[in-house]
């Protein structure tokens, strides 16, 4: 699980977060340069959420913390960048 920045803006939440969404990656990501917006997709036949990264698809699962929020992902209105 990536590690908690509490000093962080408003990460993305999940529950708000869906297809064609935009957010905004901060400078965390080794695959996705800060700043870059993403558009949030959904694979076919699956509910898992990714955006597009240097690697392929980057899941967003995997930038979940314990209260639902995407690590490293902002709303565009809460970008610090």
């Amino acid at each position: 699980m990536p590690a908690i920045h509490y000093d962080a803006p408003a990460w993305a939440e999940r529950a708000e977060v869906n297809p064609g969404d935009i957010l905004i990656a901060d400078g965390d990501f080794t695959c996705i340069d800060a700043g870059t917006r993403l558009t949030v997709e959904r694979d076919l036949h699956s509910p898992d959420l990714y955006v597009r990264c240097s690697e392929g698809k980057h899941y967003l699962d995997g930038q979940l913390d314990d209260q639902g929020r995407y690590v490293g992902l902002f709303p565009p209105e809460h970008a610090p960048c």
